[in-house]
């Protein structure tokens, strides 16, 4: 994409930073996508982060500002001089926190499109969040939500108009996710015991999560089905209570727990089933991911995770939070090996048609030019 003199688009993603996440990692597949016809930075309003390094391989310009939040009163006059000095065509900015500063120093310094993202369904924002948040969106040009979901709830609590706020989902390399290490040395890496049925779930552990529910499910799991094992792949700040619970309940044989997110299709290729339990979700990578390795997902039926499983077909939605319904969806899946690998088959078709790195990408770009023929055409 070129501006009229022929120079290269300049885009300016501004986002706390660049650490490993989900939201991290899918501005990197963006980043990549795009960089052979735009001119890219990233400024990192906090700190820079563990995947800087590839950011600056895929070609991107970073910033680190150092700033201590969406509330630093330093962010929007050192956000102005960036956007003065860099000129870029498009500013789109990623999470909560900072969308006020940077929304309103792009429009000071006249940058034609101004966007925002939404990637979770925000019920922890108080009356001051919406507040800003509400006062942030009078600068932007539109809003990118990952599911309809997360947009429909964008809308209510922000009062915006359905319209304003334009649905693209993640998208993942799904080859990245299967495995072809040998799960015999992969069960011997992780001391998981062998002939037994692995059910895991990879999650950050926090609140939101409920690896408190995990644990329920777990025990009910252990009644019925005395060889199961359970692994819990992630970090976070819960990770030490439970696995202290765990240990005070004498599963230590029973559990696996690893924060390697770098070996995560070999994690996958470990698991009967991948499960996730959480109270609330936008968009959640990890089943996408899940289902990109070809593993059959239980899920909680919340947030935009019907969008991502269908029921009986690419996985198993549990509506309720008993720990014995998600129980009777396990053993259904594990009792049934021919009708859950053909679950996981669909599954891992489903994401390559309609979630794939490619698709994420070219939806971006015609959004970007999109806008920046409106805001020719409007005289920006």
């Amino acid at each position: 994409m070129t501006r009229p003199g022929g120079s290269l688009t300049r885009i300016c993603y501004v986002i706390p930073s660049l650490q490993m996440g989900g939201t991290e990692r899918q501005l990197l597949y963006l980043l990549k996508g795009l960089i052979r016809d735009h001119e890219l930075t990233v400024v990192c309003t906090h700190e820079m982060g563990a995947l800087v390094g590839d950011a600056r391989r895929i070609g991107a310009y970073v910033h680190e500002l150092h700033t201590w939040g969406g509330w630093d009163f330093t962010l929007l006059g050192t956000l102005r001089r960036i956007f003065r000095s860099h000129r870029p065509d498009v500013v789109h900015t990623f999470l909560f926190g900072f969308d006020l500063a940077a929304n309103r120093a792009a429009r000071d310094t006249g940058v034609p499109v101004v966007i925002s993202s939404r990637r979770e369904l925000a019920t922890w924002q108080r009356g001051r969040h919406i507040r800003a948040q509400r006062k942030a969106n009078e600068y932007v040009d539109a809003i990118v939500a990952n599911s309809r979901a997360v947009a429909e709830f964008a809308a209510k609590q922000e009062g915006l108009r359905l319209a304003q706020v334009r649905v693209i989902p993640n998208g993942i390399d799904a080859d990245a996710f299967v495995s072809q290490a040998d799960l015999h040395q992969v069960r011997l890496r992780y001391k998981v015991p062998f002939h037994t049925e692995v059910i895991g779930m990879v999650a950050n552990f926090s609140p939101v999560k409920d690896h408190d529910l995990f644990l329920e499910i777990a025990e009910e799991v252990m009644r019925r089905r005395p060889g199961a094992h359970f692994l819990l792949a992630g970090s976070g700040p819960r990770r030490k209570e439970i696995a202290s619970r765990i240990r005070k309940r004498g599963w230590d044989d029973r559990f696996t727990l690893t924060a390697t997110i770098e070996e995560i299709p070999d994690l996958y290729k470990l698991m009967n089933v991948s499960v996730l339990c959480s109270q609330v979700e936008g968009f959640p990578n990890a089943i996408i991911e899940a289902m990109a390795a070809g593993k059959p997902v239980v899920a909680a039926s919340v947030g935009g995770i019907p969008e991502l499983v269908a029921d009986g077909i690419t996985g198993k939605l549990v509506a309720s939070r008993s720990p014995g319904d998600f129980a009777d969806a396990l053993d259904w899946v594990l009792d049934h090996s021919d009708e859950s690998a053909a679950m996981g088959a669909r599954a891992a078709e489903f994401v390559r048609t309609h979630l794939s790195v490619a698709s994420m990408v070219a939806a971006h770009r015609t959004l970007y030019a999109e806008l920046l023929v409106q805001s020719i055409r409007r005289g920006a």
